[in-house]
C-alpha cells in the first residue's frame, strides 16, 4: 500500500498543478516549477539521508538493552520502520521550502526568522524527536542538524530575493 502511495504521488501532484496553473501568471508559473523541482530533490534528499541513518539507528536500539535482551524482529515491523523513516526525514526536508514560500508570499521577513533563531533551534529539535519513528539519538540529529542548516540558507536565499 505504502509503495502504491509512493507511485501515486507525482501523477497526483501533476493533476494538482494542471488544475492551478490556468490562473497563474507567466513569472508564478515559472516560481511553481522551481517549487516542483526544489520539492522532489530535498525529499528525495531526505529519504537518502534516512536510508543511511537506519542502519545506525538499529545498531543503537539493538545494542541499548545489552547483551542479556535477547530482540525479536519480524520483517513486517523493520520495513515499517524504514518506511516511516524514509518519509518522516522526507518530509522533514522539505521545510526550506516551506520557508522560502512564507518569505515569497511575505508573511514572515528575513529579519523575523533572524530574530527567532534560538527558538527555531529547540523546536527543530523537538520536532525532530516527535518525528522521527526510533527514539535513537542518530535519528533525532541526522534530521535536526540538516534542518537547521536549512534554516539558516532559507534565511540567505529570503534576503537574496528581497534584493
Amino acid at each position: 500500500m505504502l509503495f502504491a502511495i509512493a507511485l501515486s504521488v507525482p501523477v497526483i501532484f501533476w493533476e494538482i498543478w494542471r488544475f492551478v496553473t490556468p490562473g497563474l501568471k507567466k513569472n508564478e508559473r515559472r516560481y511553481g516549477w522551481v517549487f516542483l523541482i526544489a520539492i522532489a530533490v530535498l525529499f528525495a534528499l531526505g529519504a537518502l539521508v534516512a536510508w543511511y541513518t537506519v542502519e545506525p539507528a538499529m545498531k543503537f536500539l539493538l545494542n541499548a538493552g545489552g547483551s542479556s535482551i535477547q530482540p525479536f524482529i519480524s520483517a513486517d515491523k523493520y520495513l515499517t520502520l524504514v518506511a516511516l523513516m524514509l518519509a518522516a526525514f522526507g518530509v522533514a526536508f522539505e521545510f526550506p521550502v516551506l520557508l522560502v514560500f512564507l518569505l515569497l508570499v511575505r508573511v514572515v521577513t528575513t529579519s523575523q526568522l533572524r530574530s527567532i533563531r534560538r527558538y527555531m533551534i529547540v523546536g527543530i529539535v523537538i520536532f525532530s524527536a516527535v518525528i522521527t519513528p526510533s527514539s535513537d539519538p542518530f535519528s533525532l540529529f541526522f534530521m535536526a542538524i540538516p534542518m537547521y542548516l536549512f534554516y539558516e540558507i532559507s534565511i540567505v536565499i529570503g534576503r537574496v530575493m528581497k534584493r
